[in-house]
């Protein structure tokens, strides 16, 4: 492994990563190189053996374009991350001024990829992008002079605003909006999905979309990417992996550094503070794990206790003026509609309270990615025998990988990007993330403001990420309040709410969780809870449809219904008018009561030498002996040679076989043919001396 670099610049390395016909992906170029004293072409570190496979996702040869964000283990220190920003291009290898001798397909593909020392994605890959551009459009792969320029430019850049970075460098380019507007009411059940710290796969391609909603997602978390996301692709393996960096030796010489020290201090104690020094390490750990099991039982224990005291809630006057207006407001008139609008502006109130705290008074963030619990928007296939790895706790990963979806033992929820969909498993899981009344009035305002932004106003991406905040403090507010009744833990989803408080991050938190003066100055419960009303039922009755099973079936069922019938009425409304058209429209300049070998025909010899046509129905048996349905339809032509015409009716089983052909000394006149049924105003053909060709088409 190489040694670590004496100075820390903000962007680590910048790459080419192509595609080679023979050998793969591949490093064709790094500044600085990735192996220090090596040419920087072909070679990666051990740790990032398959950094070319993230740079150059699955499946990208059917892209002109993309751009995909992952994460990869620091090769230095074994609890940090290092963060990556890919842009890959594909043009026409007519494009290139200058042609190598490995250039044997019709297109190019290469990524220009910048590894970074902070998580800031999007403001990357705004710089990137237009360096990727003018890298493809100079034609000439080997001027990497650009490349170097770049790196020194966006060093220089970011280093002047290391002491003043603002928090939106980290934000941008996680639009929210559009994930906000694809995902409707789901985006809450996908957040309460992350702080569950479950196994979520995320499918979707190109992968730009399912990175960015993977990170927008992990930013709605107050200060996680800031401060909680140092960890999120750091894990010590139970065995040795070839895609992850092998920190053994550091870990053996850290624990006999740590041995040593121990061994110096209890030599130059006495006898009795060596006997307990001996003892402690021995039960330190014990201690903790009892500590922790007796606070989170008094805490249950005192919402037990308050949950079967639950006419004398114990809240702030602030909270129940607010309370005793909401039931007011709702309970005047009798219009529904009016009482909803009230509701939620009243309730939107509280919410604002919420959102106006400074969330590093709460202790923020919940860091729902760390020790073993890994977030990487993109991961390729080498990489899938990390996931079964037992040190590996949860993750949340996106892949364009369809063998990521067959594995379904990998994954506790999969998530389509593109149908907008969450397949979990797990039942007890789905009840889990079923959204409360209370959660989807809470969207239901989001959405109605997203949909009709003002500039950095409501529905816009800062406020998006407010109204987050204040759910997230109203949620932690409610797991550790000792006056939380029953139905505040409702409001959130009873069984989520145990779930919650079951993970590994809210253990976390809770351990060094403000004071209880603290969360006594906030209002109480769900921020949108109030008076039920009918809007409220037709939401939850519209959810329950769209996301369980019981009604996606009903809704596929009635798709597929109207679609059959509707399809069938298009059908026989065409058949019908095609055969009435049929047999009510007569040919063009005919007469049928003049004689056609007349006298007097003339021209109108001539025009009854068009096309003329007959129509017959039939009802036959087929092998099976089944019966069917026919239509068919004579042709008759002008043709230089003389033959007989001959019109069919048959309908029904006593139609009979009407021949029509007879001498033209017997029947000089032509003979009309009214058989008796639906059919009874068809006029057969006259018998015509005229030369003719006939053909028949048959329509079952």
């Amino acid at each position: 492994m190489a040694s670590a670099p004496e100075n820390k610049p903000p962007i680590l390395h910048i790459l080419v990563v192509g595609f080679h016909h023979k050998l793969g992906c591949q490093v064709e170029f790094s500044h600085p190189p990735l192996i220090s004293g090596s040419t920087g072409r072909n070679e990666c570190p051990s740790g990032w053996k398959y950094l070319p496979t993230l740079a150059l996702p699955d499946g990208s040869h059917n892209f002109t374009e993309d751009t995909v964000f992952f994460n990869l283990p620091s090769l230095f220190e074994p609890a940090a991350s290092i963060y990556g920003v890919s842009c890959y291009r594909q043009i026409p290898v007519e494009k290139l001024k200058i042609r190598t001798a490995d250039l044997t397909r019709s297109t190019v593909q290469k990524s220009v990829c910048i590894l970074a020392r902070q998580p800031i994605y999007g403001y990357i890959e705004v710089k990137l992008a237009l360096i990727a551009d003018a890298f493809f459009d100079q034609g000439d792969f080997s001027g990497t002079e650009l490349l170097v320029k770049a790196y020194q430019q966006l060093n220089a850049c970011l280093l002047d605003d290391e002491s003043r970075r603002p928090l939106r460098h980290f934000h941008v380019g996680l639009s929210l909006r559009e994930i906000v507007l694809h995902w409707r009411h789901k985006t809450l059940m996908l957040f309460k999905l992350f702080l569950l710290q479950r196994r979520v796969v995320c499918f979707g391609s190109p992968v730009r979309g399912m990175c960015v909603l993977i990170l927008g997602m992990a930013s709605l978390v107050p200060r996680l990417l800031e401060k909680g996301f140092q960890e999120v692709a750091c894990v010590r393996t139970s065995r040795p992996l070839s895609p992850m960096p092998d920190f053994t030796d550091s870990l053996q010489r850290e624990a006999q550094a740590e041995a040593e020290l121990a061994s110096s201090c209890v030599a130059s104690q006495d006898p009795e503070t060596e006997q307990e020094q001996k003892l402690t390490p021995e039960s330190a750990t014990a201690i903790e794990g009892e500590a922790e099991e007796l606070a989170l039982v008094s805490s249950a224990a005192s919402a037990g206790g308050d949950d079967e005291d639950e006419t004398s809630p114990q809240s702030t006057p602030n909270s129940q003026s607010q309370d005793s207006s909401n039931f007011l407001g709702s309970s005047n008139g009798r219009n529904s509609s009016l009482t909803r609008e009230a509701s939620v502006d009243t309730l939107a109130s509280n919410l604002a309270a919420l959102c106006s705290v400074n969330p590093d008074e709460y202790r923020a963030p919940v860091s729902i990615f760390a020790s073993g619990n890994l977030c990487l928007p993109y991961l390729s296939l080498p990489y899938m025998d990390l996931l079964s790895d037992p040190m590996v706790l949860s993750y949340v990963i996106g892949t364009s990988n369809v063998l990521f979806q067959q594995k379904r033992q990998l994954a506790d929820v999969l998530v389509d990007i593109e149908a907008a969909n969450l397949d979990a498993h797990d039942p007890e899981l789905k009840r889990q993330l079923v959204l409360s009344t209370e959660d989807l009035r809470y969207m239901d305002y989001i959405l109605k403001h997203v949909q009709t932004p003002k500039e950095d106003a409501e529905g816009s991406e800062y406020w998006i990420r407010e109204q987050f905040q204040g759910y997230i403090l109203a949620l932690l507010r409610t797991s550790v309040a000792p006056d939380a009744t029953t139905k505040d833990n409702d409001h959130f989803n009873s069984q989520f709410m145990g779930a919650f408080k079951r993970t590994q991050c809210f253990q976390e938190w809770y351990d060094v969780r403000p004071d209880a003066e603290f969360f006594d100055a906030l209002p109480s419960g769900h921020p949108f809870a109030g008076t039920l009303s009918v809007a409220d039922m037709k939401l939850k009755l519209a959810q329950t449809m769209q996301n369980s099973e019981s009604g996606r079936k009903i809704n596929q069922a009635v798709n597929t219904t109207s679609r059959a019938v509707g399809g069938a009425i298009s059908q026989a409304k065409g058949a019908f008018s095609s055969w009435w058209s049929s047999i009510t429209t007569a040919p063009p300049n005919t007469n049928p009561t003049a004689a056609p070998n007349g006298p007097d025909s003339g021209d109108g010899s001539e025009a009854a030498a068009g096309l003329d046509f007959s129509v017959t129905f039939q009802n036959h048996k087929d092998m099976e002996g089944l019966d069917m349905a026919g239509v068919s339809i004579h042709l008759a032509g002008q043709e230089e040679t003389q033959e007989q015409q001959q019109g069919i009716v048959e309908i029904g089983r006593e139609a009979e076989l009407l021949d029509k052909t007879s001498n033209p000394a017997e029947e000089p006149k032509p003979t009309a043919i009214r058989p008796s049924g639906c059919g009874g105003d068809v006029a057969a053909s006259s018998t015509s001396s005229m030369e003719h060709n006939s053909g028949d088409v048959f329509i079952v």
